[in-house]
This record gives structure tokens, C-alpha cells and sequence, in this order.
């Protein structure tokens, strides 16, 4: 089918009963917390087809110990990064039973340049989203947990559990102006794809195939 759901961890993923059902979707980072959130776990066992897109800084280890990966219909862990940017992966890792890919060339025309990668996007969530349109050439995506750290959302360290101060989410590139301007840049460059994003974010961008439902 053409259409999947992305999953980020914002606070908007707590009206995740307002997202179309969908065969296919796809969970960002260490997902085990919002997993325990009956509504989001009842959404994504309904999927045949979970993908887990995870930065290498990111915790592995509960997803595992927790027996989501059984639980769960995830095929596949993609890392955020395309080959020649990707960290070495822990060994531990590569017993986990899941296939583990990285994200394809084709999303170089879409990515920007930092200090740490030559190749990436502001964030994970991000990436994600190259993914689905890029890879898994999806042609319509509903968007939930994205809501730009614009005092809505949350800032915090890669684990996901210690916040961080505007200045350092900044200087990883998580910041509201240059995330929403990535965002804006990426759903105009590509109009044969219809965005759907649920989002408690200040944001009212005019665009054709962008529909945004404040939550």
C-alpha cells in the first residue's frame, strides 16, 4: 500500500487516535515508553509492518530486553544515516534477530551538511520521514509526535532521558526555525506526496499536499 504512519515521541503522539488506521508504520527512537501507552500500543500491533528507525544513541537494550521486537511486528531496524556517514554498529546489536539497514544513497539530495555528518537531516524524526518517501517511496504519510521543539514538544540528551538547554539541542540541529525550514523545503520538493502531520506545533504553513491538524 502507498501510505504509512510516522511515529515520533512528541507530545502530539497522545492523539494518536486521530490517525488514519494503516498497514505500515514506522516508530523513531527509543520507542519502549510510548509503547506502554495503551492507545499508541493498540495502534501500532494493529500494523503488519513496523519498521524501527533508531540512532545509534538511542537505547537498544530496554526495546530488547522489553520483548517489543517480539511483541511487535517490526521487520526491520533502520539506522538514521546513510552508509558512509554510519557509526560502527554494536555487536550486540546484531543478535537482536531483526535485519539492521542503513538509509539509502538516494537521500543525499535531501540531506544537509554539519560538523558531525556530511550527510543527515535535523533529526532522527527526520530521517525517518526521507525514509518512508525515499526508500520506501510511500505516496501518503500521516505524521504524529513531530511538534518542532517549539515549547510544545521536549528537549533531550540522544538516550532520550536527560533534558538538554536550547543551546545544545541547538548546536545537534534540533532547532524549531531550521527543523520546520527542512520540513517546509523537503514536502514542496516533493508534491507527488501527501503530508499529513498531527502536531501541536505553532504551524500553518500553505502548502498543496501538506494538510496539518492541530491536536
Amino acid at each position: 500500500m502507498d501510505k504509512i504512519s510516522l511515529l515520533c515521541r512528541g507530545k502530539s503522539l497522545g492523539s494518536i487516535k486521530l490517525l488514519p488506521k494503516v498497514d505500515e508504520c514506522v516508530i523513531v527512537n527509543s520507542f519502549q515508553n510510548e509503547l506502554k501507552i495503551k492507545d499508541v500500543s493498540d495502534y501500532v500491533v494493529e500494523c503488519k509492518k513496523v519498521t524501527h528507525v533508531c540512532s545509534l544513541g538511542a537505547q537498544f537494550k530496554p526495546m530488547i530486553s522489553n520483548g517489543i521486537y517480539e511483541e511487535y511486528n517490526i521487520n526491520k531496524i533502520v539506522l538514521p544515516y546513510i552508509k558512509e556517514c554510519c557509526p560502527p554498529i554494536p555487536d550486540f546489536m546484531r543478535h537482536i534477530g531483526v535485519p539492521i539497514d542503513e538509509m539509502s544513497d538516494v537521500n543525499k539530495s535531501d540531506m544537509v551538511s554539519t560538523p558531525r555528518y556530511k550527510f543527515t537531516s535535523p533529526t532522527a524524526g527526520m530521517d525517518a520521514l526521507l525514509y518512508c518517501v525515499n526508500d520506501l517511496q510511500k505516496k501518503e504519510i500521516n505524521i504524529i509526535g513531530i511538534d518542532f521543539y517549539d515549547g510544545v514538544g521536549y528537549l533531550t540528551n540522544s538516550h532520550g532521558e536527560t533534558t538538554v538547554n536550547d543551546e545544545q539541542a541547538i548546536n545537534r540541529g534540533e532547532d524549531t526555525d531550521m527543523m520546520k525550514s527542512f520540513f517546509i523545503n523537503f514536502v514542496k520538493k516533493h508534491s507527488d506526496v501527501t503530508f499529513n502531520i498531527f502536531t501541536k506545533s505553532k504551524f500553518d504553513e500553505e502548502i498543496d499536499n501538506l494538510k496539518i491538524i492541530l491536536v
